[in-house]
């Protein structure tokens, strides 16, 4: 017996549930279910009940509905109980190596991430990026793993590589479902897949890596060759194939050859950067000795040539020297030191060199980005020690307030810092020596954009990775709380592509510490102020949430100032917001969206909102979870 028309007749009732009675004259799919289930009414008695009882719902008069309504409901539910079965015909296999394991997990709450795996069109990243940052078991899990593999070929290439990040993270197992259908001569997919293995098994990728190397085509080959840089046994290929290979390929070549060492390798870089100048950039990452002399020694030289002004480099000199100046990388050492040492001395003749059409060049500034670069991410140290005292030895070269503010971070006492550097933030204009007064606080700004608060570990964190010496001073928030000179700092999206946030109020909303009363009593006043005047309803209102503050009373306002909004965006901040408030406020927050009208009318959006919104409150009051986004997607029009 084909039970199909019974199932429509449930899914009607249920949504009549929802909806209201007072739609049901205007319901024809329930219309159109009733008559699917004649045929099983004069088939069965109790199918002739259930026929019957909707002949009289459907007539009846609207203030008899509802409790008709409820009884053909409860009816139907006991018949579809009785008639459901589980399992399948067959034996049971374990599950394939690498395709995942079992996680007791709804398939409510991963069909939002598997829509988002397996289809196009916009906001797919954000839900994607959500779920792996609060369930990362997901990703593991045997349904969602092959997703997540096939999706190193999204079309949408941002999703793409945001999934070979997540596969780098998740446990080797899954190895042998990437090499599962790997086509060597395939397109970005199979060099994602080469790239994730070779993250995966670093050095234990090589024989599997070297077997698929003479089969590998175009952006295949050049992944293989990049990852046979993993193993020191790889040299003598590597070597090899910058000779066989050209473009893209022997770039690659380059690339892995970086990251060995030994006597032969330094004498092959030796060579080959004094045939080809640009294949420096391939030196950006490595530490080794060898490496530290080639760049300190070549850039010196290349520079030193510009220094008296009465030679100017052409522009494919200029370039040339820029690509020097950022293979520096990361690189600390004694003589790195030396370099940064003799940098200083000149810093004011490298501020001056100009191009042969009388640009300036910037490289004191480029130089100076990359000590802070290092800085941020090596330990205690002479470097350290030297970028503590750069500006007080050179007060005039105001840039250097920056170096040496996140050494004294890393090094030295909260309040001592703050007494040192808090002055410099401008809480009123200033009316003597005005312009250097704002260049210090802009510079300062910049130094603060590189400083935020890690949950996790429980104290500020340099960008790079370096915690600081302590935490910072609740005297910073305050201050910048008032602060009155704020530079453009940029626009970003913290919270996904759903709104703009100021770079100032990004920086000062990541900077504050949760967990301090103090520093929370300066920062939701200062948010809810933002919301109104920036109209940053979604990612403010999560960082109030993040402060112990509430939307309440700003949500609506706020969202006006921008472009109407997408439904699901207003269901993840009210389920985020149901987790720290009580749920009489976010019922409260529910009425101020459903109040504003605006959400998008397109694809029937605000349709939606004006359904399940309103429903939404009523579980809330009758003391009902906050809705899984799956059952509002059930209430779509």
């Amino acid at each position: 017996m084909n039970l199909q028309p019974l199932y429509d007749v449930k899914e009607r009732l249920e949504y009549a549930a929802i909806a209201g009675v007072s739609l049901l004259g205007e319901d024809f799919r329930l219309q159109r279910a009733a008559e699917g289930l004649k045929p099983l009414a004069a088939a069965s008695p109790v199918f002739g009940k259930i026929d019957g009882g909707l002949t009289k719902l459907l007539s009846a008069p609207q203030e008899q509905r509802a409790g008709l309504l409820l009884d053909v409901l409860a009816l139907v539910d006991a018949v579809a109980y009785t008639q459901a079965k589980t399992g399948v015909e067959g034996e049971l296999e374990p599950l394939p190596a690498g395709g995942g394991t079992y996680h007791q997990i709804s398939y409510g709450q991963i069909s939002p991430l598997l829509t988002a795996l397996t289809t196009t069109g916009g906001g797919r990243m954000e839900v994607i990026q959500s779920a792996w940052e609060n369930h990362p078991e997901f990703f593991e899990d045997y349904r969602v793993l092959p997703a997540v593999v096939r999706g190193l070929g999204d079309s949408y290439g941002e999703i793409a590589e945001l999934n070979a990040r997540i596969l780098k993270q998740v446990r080797p197992s899954v190895v042998p479902v990437l090499k599962q259908g790997f086509d060597p001569a395939g397109k970005k997919e199979m060099a994602r897949r080469v790239e994730v293995i070779s993250a995966l098994e670093g050095a234990q990728a090589a024989p599997w890596l070297r077997e698929v190397l003479p089969s590998a085509k175009k952006d295949v080959r050049a992944a293989v060759i990049t990852a046979l840089g993993v193993a020191a046994e790889n040299s003598a290929l590597l070597l090899d194939l910058t000779k066989s290979e050209r473009g893209a390929n022997r770039d690659a070549a380059l690339e892995a050859l970086a990251k060995q060492d030994g006597a032969e390798i330094a004498a092959f870089w030796e060579k080959e950067l004094e045939q080809h100048s640009q294949s420096v950039k391939f030196l950006q990452p490595s530490n080794a000795d060898w490496a530290i002399g080639l760049v300190t020694t070549g850039l010196r030289q290349k520079l030193e040539k510009f220094l008296d002004g009465r030679t100017r480099p052409t522009y494919d000199e200029g370039t040339d020297l820029t690509t020097w100046c950022w293979a520096i990388g990361k690189k600390d050492s004694p003589v790195m030191l030396e370099f940064w040492r003799w940098a200083d001395s000149r810093m004011e003749a490298l501020d001056r060199i100009e191009d042969e059409k009388g640009r300036p060049c910037f490289f004191g500034v480029k130089l100076t980005e990359r000590l802070e670069d290092i800085l941020c991410h090596t330990g205690p140290g002479p470097l350290r020690d030297y970028c503590l005292n750069l500006f007080n030895s050179r007060p005039a070269m105001t840039r250097y307030v920056h170096i040496s503010f996140l050494a004294a971070l890393l090094s030295l006492p909260a309040a001592e810092v703050y007494d040192k550097y808090g002055s410099y933030i401008l809480t009123k204009k200033p009316l003597l020596d005005r312009e250097r007064k704002e260049t210090l606080n802009n510079v300062l700004l910049k130094s603060l954009t590189k400083v935020y608060w890690n949950n996790g570990q429980g104290r500020h964190v340099i960008v790079g990775g370096q915690p600081a010496g302590e935490n910072l001073d609740s005297r910073w928030i305050e201050r910048l709380t008032h602060a009155v000179c704020k530079p453009n700092m940029g626009r970003y999206y913290p919270f996904g592509g759903v709104d703009e946030v100021n770079g100032f109020d990004k920086t000062l909303a990541e900077l504050a510490n949760p967990g301090d009363p103090e520093q929370c009593a300066q920062m939701i006043p200062y948010l809810r102020k933002r919301m109104v005047e920036t109209g940053g309803w979604n990612s403010l209102s999560r960082y109030l949430l993040r402060f112990g503050g509430s939307p309440k009373g700003v949500l609506g306002e706020a969202m006006k100032k921008g472009k109407p909004v997408y439904i699901y965006y207003v269901w993840d901040l009210l389920n985020e917001a149901s987790k720290v408030l009580p749920a009489g406020e976010v019922a409260q927050l529910c009425r101020e969206v459903l109040d504003a009208k605006w959400i998008r009318p397109a694809g029937r959006e605000l349709a939606m909102a004006e359904l399940t919104l309103p429903w939404t409150m009523e579980q809330l009051r009758a003391g009902r979870p906050f809705p899984e986004w799956s059952e509002w997607n059930k209430m779509r029009p």
